[in-house]
């Protein structure tokens, strides 16, 4: 963890010469459902103490951050420094509070910004080409992985360099938690052809599906094979928010920046 920061969760096994980290629910600011390091504007936290919790977490990886207004659509986008300024004047109180990029993906080649993506349970996705000239963070609900985010993530960063990518799944709902109706593996199945390997039948007719397997196979698709799986479940036991545990509760943000 960040020595000045107990909310922070370094990544050590990526690659080098690209910082990467999540955060959990513990420290913070935040009270009552979001009891903790909530980093969510739009759960119903109160504006002024998820923006104190924003302000620790810039303090700790020493980079303004860019943030997305995620609305599980496949829509990816590419951002610098100017929307890393935006985001900081809001913490500063001269610009109004927004939400941020209307994306839920984000690619950047400038090395002055980190990127974030909330989630509390879906997967997040960050991406680094490696020769670090490009990078990515993207937010992986079973809706924007089965309408092709992945690739739209990838297709863009590769506008920036042709060189091999690496990707890291952070903490999501497990393929031990997530139990979704049957249409869902019907619809991933359409575009999926490996889709079945992700879903395990239950008794109930019901069916427990792994996000990180989905996205794994949307990234062979893609051509991107260098993986490194968190296998963190954010559904069981009280280190992270879960939506589906609890479903007034905040967000956690992973982060993706050059170092």
């Amino acid at each position: 963890m960040a020595k000045n920061c107990s909310s922070l969760v370094e990544v050590e096994n990526f690659l080098n010469g690209i910082y990467v980290a999540y955060t959990i629910k513990e420290g913070g600011k935040s009270e009552g459902p979001y009891q903790g390091f909530n980093l969510g504007l739009h759960v119903g936290d109160e504006e002024q103490t998820v923006l104190k919790n924003r302000q620790i977490l810039e303090k700790s990886i020493h980079k303004s951050i860019v943030w997305m207004n995620q609305t599980h659509s496949n829509k990816v986008v590419l951002c610098d420094y100017r929307n890393a300024q935006s985001a900081r004047g809001m913490l500063r109180g001269t610009e109004a509070v927004t939400l941020g990029i209307e994306a839920d993906g984000i690619v950047t080649n400038d090395r002055n910004v980190a990127l974030a993506v909330l989630t509390a349970d879906c997967l997040p996705l960050l991406m680094a080409s490696e020769d670090k000239k490009v990078i990515a963070a993207v937010h992986c609900g079973w809706k924007g992985l089965k309408s092709g985010i992945v690739k739209n993530a990838v297709t863009l960063m590769r506008r920036c360099s042709l060189a091999n990518i690496h990707a890291y799944l952070g903490p999501c709902i497990g393929p031990k938690s997530f139990e979704v109706g049957s249409e869902v593996l019907e619809q991933f199945s359409e575009t999926f052809p490996k889709a079945k390997e992700a879903f395990v039948s239950r008794n109930n007719g019901k069916y427990l599906c792994s996000l990180p397997l989905l996205c794994s196979q949307a990234l062979t698709q893609c051509g991107v094979n260098n993986t490194v799986f968190s296998d963190e479940d954010t559904y069981i036991g009280e280190k992270f928010y879960s939506y589906r545990r609890a479903n007034v509760t905040g967000r956690m943000a992973s982060i993706i920046s050059i170092t």
